[in-house]
């Protein structure tokens, strides 16, 4: 838009000054002064529009200028903010496959724990199992002592009477005695068998 009025007011001034000395010389033919001073009032303020419209060109170029400079900066800006973003995002997603990756690791350690926690309760199990079977053993291990005891002591209070008493082949009161005696110690050893 400036452009065209500063053409326009280009080819008004060269048609003014084309018709100067046609106008100087009708002037001469015409006495009318106050013809001239109007044209030349017209030339002035053409002047004038014409250095307005120069400096309001000059000022919109600037005005360009400035905008071009501020887009210019704005666009290294954008680039800059666009770097900065794809940066974020591959960060973010390094950061995304890190946490994938360590939560796959927390669920196989979970599953391990729980693994070993299933194990410590089994194992806990069987050594209450073996404690209890122990307990067990060493009750029976003590009776069989006693039983032990019970025969060597009677083995040992055995006298020469008893031994010839034992023989007597008419009542066996001795030997039904001694019989009863070994039965009834059989039948505490076998009561201490395992798996009775």
């Amino acid at each position: 838009m400036c452009a065209s009025k500063t053409t326009l007011v280009a080819l008004f001034l060269a048609a003014t000054f084309a018709a100067a000395p046609a106008l100087a010389a009708e002037k001469k033919a015409d006495p009318n002064k106050g013809e001239v001073r109007r044209l030349q009032q017209m030339q002035r303020q053409l002047e004038r529009e014409k250095t307005e419209l120069a400096e309001q060109k000059a000022a919109a170029e600037s005005e360009l200028g400035d905008v071009r400079k501020k887009v210019e900066g704005e666009s290294r800006r954008a680039a800059a903010l666009s770097r900065d973003a794809a940066a974020l995002r591959a960060a973010r997603d390094a950061t995304a496959a890190k946490l994938a990756e360590t939560e796959a690791e927390l669920r196989k350690t979970q599953e391990a724990q729980r693994a070993a926690e299933a194990e410590g309760k089994r194992l806990q199990a069987a050594l209450a199992a073996e404690k209890q079977q122990l307990q067990v053993c060493t009750e029976r291990g003590q009776e069989l002592r006693k039983v032990s005891n019970q025969v060597l002591d009677l083995y040992e209070k055995k006298s020469c009477l008893d031994s010839s008493l034992q023989g007597e082949p008419f009542t066996g009161l001795k030997r039904v005695e001694i019989e009863n005696a070994v039965e009834d110690m059989r039948e505490k050893l076998d009561s201490q068998r395992v798996g009775s």
